[in-house]
């Protein structure tokens, strides 16, 4: 008798131990699970807008609804006018039909003034023709503030 208590015993050490094992290893392995798909969808949530060829012109400030908030990507040339055949419209009394324009020479990328009445400022400056913008420039054209990315 004595032989069988000591018997059951180690059985029921072997069952409680085991089944703790294989809760730990069901919660690893859950966990795991998990923390592969918070992954997944992190890396798919910082994928980039753009390449890397491209740049991008954001709205900072503008009156315009449909303008506020918005990015316009481009890689080599894009055009900001009053006129519907810009790639960026400003439907505003102080923007010429065709103001501005944001080109990209070499690596570096240039903003014109096409000749406009009122003038295109960059970072509070009075643009004179043309020059060299670098990422974080604030553009303003009428009462539109754009903020060039690289």
């Amino acid at each position: 008798m004595p032989t069988m208590a000591v018997i059951l015993k180690g059985v029921r050490v072997v069952l409680e131990y085991g089944m703790l094992l294989w809760l730990l290893w069901f919660a690893l392995k859950l966990s795991k699970r998990m923390f592969r798909e918070v992954r997944r969808e992190s890396i798919r949530q910082r994928r980039p807008e753009t390449s890397q060829n491209e740049a991008v012109i954001s709205v900072v400030d503008a009156n315009e609804e449909n303008l506020a908030g918005r990015r316009f990507a481009f890689s080599e040339q894009i055009s900001i006018g009053r006129g519907e055949d810009n790639d960026i419209m400003i439907p505003e009394g102080f923007v010429s039909h065709h103001h501005a324009v944001i080109y990209q020479h070499g690596s570096q990328y240039v903003i014109e003034d096409l000749g406009s009445v009122n003038h295109t400022y960059v970072n509070d400056q009075v643009l004179q023709g043309r020059a060299y913008i670098k990422s974080g420039d604030i553009v303003r054209i009428g009462m539109v503030a754009l903020r060039f990315e690289r």
